[in-house]
């Protein structure tokens, strides 16, 4: 992966940030690093007490099914 640096203007988008800050090229690559930086989150959130509906809600998840359920290209050439 490039040589990251932090965006020196945050967006309040973690996904927009590391695209800005270089640490990914591409929006799949982004929420893929993302979502790898925060599997211990995940891995709790599925411990939870949180409803199905609170679960499927947070953020995280709501990353994790979308990516589950787009199609992907096994090349992008």
């Amino acid at each position: 992966m490039p040589c990251v640096s932090e965006p020196t203007v945050r967006t309040g988008d973690p996904i927009a940030d590391l695209l800005q800050g270089g640490a990914a090229r591409t929006v799949a690559e982004a929420e893929e690093a993302y979502l790898d930086a925060h599997l211990d989150d995940v891995i709790a959130l599925v411990g939870s007490s949180l409803s199905d509906e609170e679960f499927r809600a947070h953020p995280l998840i709501a990353l994790l099914l979308a990516r589950g359920s787009r199609p992907w290209e096994d090349s992008t050439g």
